[in-house]
């Protein structure tokens, strides 16, 4: 097999499309539609070839391969439509498999073009989001709007003044002739980043960087604007859907020796391995923290952790000598790769497997485990021919996951039986951190002292440095992990050299530019973009962030991910909302990794802004992790209720009010002393609870999940956030010490009607309607009425409020038939929690 053409092979994928772009912003001449027509049959594949030469030198796009003159990239990306060697069939035949289905018999006789270039300029990408519909909400309306992303000129933007830009927006807001514009400017803003410089990135030295700058361009543009499609797949996941297909394919034949068209569209034989590997162990590594480890130390294990997977994934690619299209996915501790299905293969990734985890045992004593699983692909399971879905495959990957669980470390028990089972040395104590075994001269094990300087690193680091030696002019790294040296750096180390480095600029947008800084230095090296999430850290121990919260001086922990998201991969795409398409089109290998990147762009990229934008909270909390789909908060206590509504709601408009994607939490509260591992089970608790959580509506409709615990009382977001408007008012009223005593009051409303309730359901011959009703006629209904009554006697500046007060205790809390008085307590409680000035000692 040759690896460069295996290179060539997968950067044609990646720019086959190319064309659309530059057709839609019309930056390219229409051409001879006869020759066209001929020659490439269709104008956007003609549009690749002069959009390649506005990008690339033509000695690098004409550069050939193997046997073929003709055998280039350019060739290779412009001629899928219209194959003339096997090379450029297996561009065809991956972007035919790519699509998730193959066009229908009438496609190929039809205007592939239909409605010209001045309509497909104006066709922006919708959100894929708003579309997923799981079975319990068929029955409900949902956005009649099609949501669609800005065309974003600036390509993706992580700084916290532009990061609004990301979120899908209304057709009315957006309009076509906006779209038309934005198309022109983002075409050059693309194409200043690749060639309009004095260097520019190099086709094959900067292959990685390449597919990133297409990420941050192509993320927002749909992959067809035909009008029998939806344009809900963006270009970008298409062409790196497009690339990992075709590297595979060309990597199979070769080893086949089967390099004949006949071989190539047969779309039986399974010449694809989806892999993946999932880090298990995450949340007992990243937690497992006594009082005494301070927030650095934290915050250098979730950083580790969400490179981790980064790592692994580049690992894997790298070894098989692929490019990162061939990642599907990575985050959260989880990563995807599409390969081809050889022996060779297969060979490689046990080695590699054994050889990672064998290294994690060592460094971290089985904290933290890798489980790996793969699965046989044919063209004919990716397109729906053979009778299984991709959802349905995906789930027999997560299984054999779950599988490999009961035999951690088989292979390998025999060579590890001194890590797995030894006792260690006698001369020996216990970290004062996380309580391992380290060494009697050292307070703390090497592995918390590395995590702490990662976390002390991390605020003043622009990029991570990962080299396959050392380097001479930086100490040390910061750690040492897969024949790996991994250094967190603030400006880009003097002696790195080609093939033997790569960068990651951390929240950077600009991360191309790193690139073309070492290429001036005659180094072609690869830098691609790592969402890092928050990368603000805390000097203090965690009892001195506590002092910083206004009232009990506590810390709060927020936990939250995403409900059901299996069942939006798998039931969501199956059910997707559309009435004109047929379902079979929904489970396309671009759909799905457009769904999971626009998930991870959420939470590791626009999250951590909203925290970072607003001054009242960035000082008191911050993001420990935010991944894949799911996050952990920790700061004063007092913020987090309002940050987590927040949280919700802009969740919310990001997936287009969809009521199929929403999110569960749970916050407690806690004394700073309180060790950490515990604090973040229990919110992992409180979650759990949030996650149970049923909630009835007036119209009858049950509904589980989209609820948060607080003051473990689980409810809906509705309820929160009537009840945290509500809780603003009373402490506005309750900061003035003249009326401070209204708190005391609507808690012993509160009491009475507990104590009203616990004696009603003692009644066994009570149904829970009687017992409902009977509460509503007890004391503490009159008392209720009573005491507020008098209390706003003569005080006409509170009437409207304790109007509100009553107004919630005895009515249904928004939508829902819950009675407001069964949330009384924790509005009283929130309140007094907040109004407490003293520290004192007692567990809240």
């Amino acid at each position: 097999m040759d690896k460069e053409l295996l290179q060539a092979i997968s950067l044609a994928g990646m720019l086959h499309d190319i064309g659309k772009f530059a057709e839609r912003a019309d930056a390219v001449e229409s051409g001879d539609q006869d020759m066209i027509r001929q020659e490439y049959r269709y104008s956007h594949a003609f549009h690749t070839e002069q959009a390649l030469k506005l990008l690339f030198p033509e000695e690098q796009l004409n550069k050939s391969f193997g046997d073929l003159t003709e055998c280039t990239v350019m060739n290779l990306a412009a001629r899928h439509h219209k194959p003339r060697n096997v090379f450029e069939l297996m561009i065809t035949e991956s972007d035919r498999i790519a699509a998730g289905h193959e066009r229908a018999k009438g496609d190929a006789d039809s205007d592939y073009d239909t409605g010209g270039r001045e309509r497909k300029s104006k066709t922006p990408m919708l959100s894929i989001m708003a579309r997923i519909r799981l079975k319990k909400h068929a029955d409900e309306q949902g956005s009649s709007d099609d949501w669609r992303y800005r065309i974003n000129n600036e390509g993706l933007a992580y700084s916290s003044d532009e990061y609004h830009r990301l979120f899908p927006v209304s057709s009315q807001t957006y309009k076509a002739e906006q779209v038309r514009r934005d198309y022109q400017a983002h075409w050059q803003a693309f194409r200043r980043t690749i060639a309009d410089n004095s260097i520019g990135l190099d086709l094959f030295g900067h292959a990685d960087t390449i597919i990133d700058v297409c990420r941050a361009h192509l993320w927002c543009l749909p992959a067809s604007t035909r009008k029998e499609e939806m344009p809900d797949v963006s270009l970008y996941d298409h062409q790196k859907a497009t690339a990992a297909l075709a590297a595979s394919m060309y990597w199979y034949h070769a080893e086949h020796s089967t390099l004949q068209e006949s071989a190539i569209t047969n779309r039986q034989q399974t010449k694809f391995l989806l892999f993946c590997g999932d880090i298990s162990g995450i949340q007992q590594f990243i937690y497992k923290l006594s009082s005494k480890g301070a927030y650095k130390t934290l915050k250098g294990r979730s950083f580790f952790v969400q490179f981790l997977s980064e790592l692994l994934a580049d690992r894997f690619i790298q070894t098989l000598g692929l490019t990162k299209a061939n990642i599907l996915y990575s985050s959260g501790g989880k990563f995807y790769l599409l390969l081809p299905n050889t022996e060779g293969v297969q060979t490689l990734l046990s080695d590699l497997q054994e050889e990672v985890n064998t290294e994690l045992l060592k460094k971290f004593s089985g904290d933290l485990y890798v489980r790996f699983s793969r699965i046989s692909l044919s063209g004919d399971d990716l397109t729906r021919q053979s009778g299984r879905t991709l959802c349905q495959i995906w789930d027999e990957l997560t299984r054999r996951l779950v599988a490999e669980d009961t035999q951690r470390y088989a292979a390998t028990v025999s060579k590890d039986y001194a890590i797995l089972f030894g006792t260690g040395s006698g001369d020996q104590q216990s970290c004062v951190v996380c309580h391992r075994s380290t060494t009697k001269d050292n307070d703390t094990c090497p592995t918390c002292r590395d995590m702490k300087t990662l976390g002390t690193s991390l605020p003043r680091s622009t990029c991570i440095v990962v080299t396959t030696e050392p380097l001479a002019t930086v100490s040390r790294p910061n750690f040492k992990l897969f024949n790996r040296f991994v250094y967190l750096s603030e400006k880009i180390p003097a002696d790195l050299r080609s093939g033997k480095a790569r960068l990651y600029a951390l929240n950077n947008a600009d991360f191309s530019t790193l690139a073309l800084d070492c290429a001036t230095r005659g180094e072609l090296i690869d830098c691609t973009p790592f969402l890092a999430g928050s990368m603000h850290t805390f000097a203090d121990t965690f009892d001195e962030i506590a002092d910083q919260a206004q009232g009990v001086k506590r810390l709060g922990i927020l936990r939250m991910d995403v409900d059901s998201l299996g069942k939006i991969f798998s039931e969501g795409l199956q059910n997707y909302s559309h009435e004109t398409i047929h379902d079979k089109r929904f489970h396309s290998l671009g759909r799905i990794t457009t769904l999971s990147w626009q998930l991870t762009l959420f939470f590791s990229g626009i999250l951590p802004q909203l925290i970072a934008e607003n001054a009242e909270w960035r000082d008191r909390v911050t993001v420990v992790y935010s991944g894949g789909d799911d996050l952990f908060l920790i700061g004063a206590w007092d913020a987090l209720p309002e940050i987590a509504l927040t949280i919700q709601q802009r969740f919310a408009a990001f997936t287009c009010n969809n009521p199929s994607c929403t999110l569960s939490g749970g916050l407690v509260i806690t004394p700073g002393k309180f060790p950490i591992y515990k604090s973040a089970d229990m919110a992992g608790e409180a979650e759990h609870r949030a996650k149970k959580h049923e909630t009835t509506f007036k119209n009858g409709r049950l509904t589980d999940k989209a609820s948060i615990t607080f003051l473990e009382t689980p409810m809906h977001w509705q309820e929160f956030e009537i009840l945290s408007r509500l809780y603003t008012k009373v402490l506005i009223i309750a900061q003035n010490p003249q009326h401070a005593s209204l708190v005391r009051r609507l808690r012993d409303i509160a009491a009475s009607w507990r104590e009203s309730c616990a004696y009603l359901q003692q009644q066994d011959r009570l149904s829970i309607d009687a017992i409902k009703n009977q509460l509503q006629a007890e004391k503490w209904r009159w008392r209720m009425v009573y005491t507020l009554a008098r209390y706003a006697a003569g005080k006409p500046s509170l009437s409207q409020t304790i109007q509100e007060l009553q107004q919630f205790i005895t009515s249904e809390v928004g939508t829902t038939d819950r009675q407001g008085i069964e949330l009384l307590g924790v509005l009283a409680r929130w309140c007094e929690l907040r109004l407490r000035n003293e520290k004192i000692k007692e567990t809240v």
